[in-house]
């Protein structure tokens, strides 16, 4: 299984690149607590909170990376980490203004609800851009299980109709590859999410509410649409 072997490859790739395009590059980071952490539409924790920090690394070039951890306090265990994401890729902006990028991210998460889950998989993606919309197309190997394979339609876009406040929305399509079936038997499974931030110069508090169609049986919490509050840090 790819995933299983991917932290160890794409830490020391990042380490690596960062090393040697320092130049003119940007670095960022970021701390998050949020009410709930989704996935896909379905969340993570069951409606428990989660603080996550990340890191991103920015160069001229075009080539970006950047890595998470989260970690949350689950109803029937201590708290504990929630999981990982890495990521490297590559962006570039035509004379048109439009924007392109490609690369591919590692997700490794351990969760904690009926009973313990264990997700661990790849993405390669490719996306288009230009001002505050985007679309990018995920393609995974290893999603949801071994030797099932996902692709995922990502659709954002965001406005901002007065300063200090910004207005997103979200549009995504999970599609089963070569037979893989998602849950209820389903081959396709939608989410959407809508959202109001509130900014500052380094931080912002945001509301967002997140659906998934058709709901995935049986009809437990995390299943089910909701509300997510959450409070960014940007340093």
């Amino acid at each position: 299984m790819i995933a299983q072997h991917a932290p160890g490859v794409l830490v020391p790739v990042l380490i690596a690149l960062c090393l040697a395009f320092p130049a003119r590059a940007q670095l960022s980071g970021s701390a998050a607590l949020a009410s709930d952490e989704r996935l896909f539409g379905l969340s993570l924790t069951d409606g428990r909170p989660v603080l996550r920090v990340s890191a991103a690394y920015d160069h001229p070039s075009g080539f970006y990376a950047g890595a998470s951890v989260a970690a949350h306090d689950p109803a029937r265990e201590s708290a504990r980490i929630l999981g990982h994401t890495e990521y490297v890729g590559f962006a570039r902006r035509t004379a048109g203004g439009l924007s392109w990028d490609a690369g591919v991210n590692n997700v490794d998460l351990t969760l904690y609800l009926d009973r313990k889950y264990r997700i661990e998989y790849n993405q390669f993606y490719v996306g288009v851009s230009k001002g505050p919309l985007d679309a990018h197309l995920y393609v995974s190997p290893n999603y949801p299980n071994r030797g099932a394979g996902t692709a995922y339609l990502d659709l954002n876009g965001a406005m901002r109709p007065v300063e200090g406040w910004r207005l997103s929305g979200h549009a995504g399509a999970l599609v089963g590859l070569g037979g893989t079936e998602l849950q209820d038997d389903r081959r396709t499974r939608y989410d959407v999410r809508l959202g109001v931030a509130r900014e500052w110069t380094n931080h912002e508090i945001s509301l967002g509410w997140t659906a998934v169609f058709p709901r995935p049986k049986p009809r437990t919490s995390w299943t089910r649409p909701g509300l997510v509050v959450s409070a960014t840090y940007f340093f």
